[in-house]
């Protein structure tokens, strides 16, 4: 193998004006010394403007293989970025119909980013944001009391609110004196302890309980849910109002349309000069808050520019067995802390919103916490022949819970032919893994501004590209070293120093890059036009290549037919893959298998 110096020459010879050959030829001469003193480094040559340095191929499986199987499952882990702290708003679906595939695609994207976060030293804060308030949630309630729909069904509560909503959509479209008593009810939800409110609250933590069940089935959990009427009724927006009028650019307007509002002067901006009407309303002349406003004031109580006036309680334990708090009107406080960076996972299609926000802060003074706002913005997720829409319903029969329920049976299929004699349980246990890898894989494997559509077909492949191939070559090599410890081979000798041949130093160099490829994906967090990107495809890519190129030493290096130090070494490289392997699908939220 051989690494180039090519581009450290090339700019030194800029900035000194000297021949890159020449600079190049003097690191070289600095470098020499590392030929005696590091193992690794087995010649160190020189062509033209190139530096290339040789590794010696034996020593390098050494240092590879032992490094991963000192660090274990820490393998990967960096403390880059240590003592930063990331707040990060996932998935934010309202709480009044069941999780659909674009749902799942903001939750799997906002778990993964957080895991990523956390691997190279973030603390990271998981939120949720519950819009327990609205029009949505008017008509609900309105439906619900009117009926007196209160007793326990059979049916995921969730789903039984999304069929619900279809009806009394419906009757609120045609019927002007429905339309008249849900907007009353819209009122009386802002009023805190009103009849509709505490109704509304029940049935709005009854929807997000039955919400979680699906987070949970992917493997997604939170710190925080900040709800709504919690926005509304804390103190926050008035807060929030104070020190937005601090600024010069944000004020009353005395005429006009506007009279009355609290508007920021957008083009006191350079990206907004020249606008025929640069005044955004923040705060009506009524006084309600527009959702720019509201916006606003909780990316604000994300940065802690405003100070948090929450109070919180416990909403549930989670399957982690860690709680999950929710913002309440009375309760206990919490010490959240600061935040170096906040994300918010929100659909590509509100990329203008979300940069408002942020240009918002910046005009407030606020340039470093404008910087540090970024929006994660993903594209349209379709099923195959099927189209969304809440309103008509279309959604049934093809929920987050019926795409992994049918995954599961195709799963089970696949799992049952490969383990004819394997018991129910076992087949089961396999299925959910299976189901779940797939859809978060598949999820995953596209850049996040890419539209896709969801096919069974491409998600579900036991042999290629898709999550269950992963898990099955974790699976094979964990085989392999039952088998291994089966025959006493673990207590033999080993010379890592023997994996030389061009699958096992394949194999060797891609267990290496592990660390570097999480790395490069929180570098990567670069803001553009339409958000910032997240590569999570990156992952995805390396973890696949990973397994082929485990396949490939599997089929042209014999492990177990091996003999002596070669056989060792061999099941010693098998250990680091699945280390690595294993580590690689917990970052991607995917379960491993250890038999398929």
């Amino acid at each position: 193998s051989e690494m180039c110096i090519r581009d450290r020459a090339f700019s030194l010879a800029k900035e000194r004006r000297m021949n890159p050959v020449q600079i190049a030829s003097e690191i070289a001469q600095r470098l020499a010394p590392l030929v005696d003193e590091v193992p690794i480094v087995n010649r160190i040559e020189v062509k033209g403007p190139y530096i290339n340095i040789f590794l010696d191929r034996g020593e390098m499986a050494k240092l590879v293989i032992n490094t991963i199987m000192e660090r274990g499952t820490e393998y990967g882990r960096t403390t880059e970025y240590a003592g930063r702290r990331a707040l990060v708003e996932f998935p934010a679906v309202n709480p009044s119909k069941p999780w659909h595939i674009g749902h799942a695609r903001n939750a799997v994207l906002g778990d993964t980013l957080c895991n990523v976060l956390e691997r190279v030293g973030f603390e990271v804060i998981r939120l949720d944001y519950i819009n327990d308030l609205g029009l949505q949630i008017a008509q609900l309630t309105w439906k619900l009391m009117k009926e007196n729909l209160t007793e326990e069904r059979d049916e995921k509560y969730d789903h039984f609110l999304g069929r619900m909503y279809v009806e009394v959509q419906n009757a609120f479209d045609n019927d002007p004196e429905v339309e008249k008593q849900v907007r009353a009810i819209a009122k009386e939800l802002e009023a805190p302890g009103s009849e509709a409110a505490r109704f509304s609250e029940k049935m709005v933590t009854k929807c997000v309980k039955a919400q979680c069940q699906t987070a949970y089935r992917l493997g997604i959990y939170h710190d925080y849910q900040v709800w709504e009427s919690s926005i509304a009724h804390s103190g926050l927006l008035e807060r929030a109002k104070t020190l937005m009028l601090e600024c010069p650019s944000v004020f009353e307007m005395k005429e006009g349309e506007k009279a009355g509002c609290i508007v920021a002067k957008l083009d006191d901006l350079e990206d907004f000069k020249g606008m025929k009407d640069p005044y955004k309303v923040l705060f009506r002349s009524d006084g309600t808050r527009t959702y720019t406003g509201a916006d606003l004031a909780l990316q604000m109580w994300k940065h802690r520019i405003v100070e948090d006036p929450f109070w919180y309680v416990e909403f549930e334990t989670q399957p982690n067995g860690q709680p999950v708090y929710r913002t309440a009107l009375s309760g206990e406080k919490h010490n959240l802390g600061s935040v170096d960076m906040v994300f918010n996972v929100i659909a590509a299609a509100q990329a203008h919103p979300q940069r408002l926000i942020y240009n918002i802060l910046e005009l407030l003074g606020y340039e470093r916490e404008a910087e540090n706002s970024h929006h994660i913005a993903y594209e349209f997720v379709g099923l195959e022949d099927t189209e969304f829409s809440g309103r008509k319903g279309t959604w049934i029969g093809y929920t987050v819970d019926d795409v992994l329920d049918r995954a599961e049976e195709i799963a089970k299929e696949e799992v049952e032919k490969r383990n004819p004699g394997a018991g129910e349980e076992f087949k089961q246990r396999v299925a959910e893994k299976v189901a779940v890898g797939a859809l978060r894989y598949f999820m995953l494997s596209a850049s996040p501004d890419r539209k896709i559509t969801f096919r069974w077909e491409d998600a579900l492949d036991f042999e290629g590209d898709a999550g269950p191939y992963l898990q099955y070559s974790l699976a094979r090599a964990q085989r392999i070293l039952e088998r291994a410890k089966e025959e006493g081979a673990e207590g033999e000798k080993s010379d890592l120093t023997l994996l030389t041949s061009k699958h096992e130093f394949a194999l060797v160099k891609a267990l290496s890059r592990f660390p570097f490829e999480i790395l490069e994906v929180v570098r990567g967090l670069r803001k553009e036009l339409r958000g910032t990107a997240f590569n999570s495809n990156r992952l995805t890519t390396y973890a696949f290549d990973l397994g082929t190129l485990f396949s490939k030493f599997y089929d042209n290096c014999p492990v177990l037919k091996a003999e002596g130090p070669l056989r060792t070494a061999r099941i010693a490289l098998v250990r680091a893959f699945k280390e690595t392997m294993r580590n690689c699908l917990e970052l991607l939220g995917i379960p491993p298998v250890d038999r398929m």
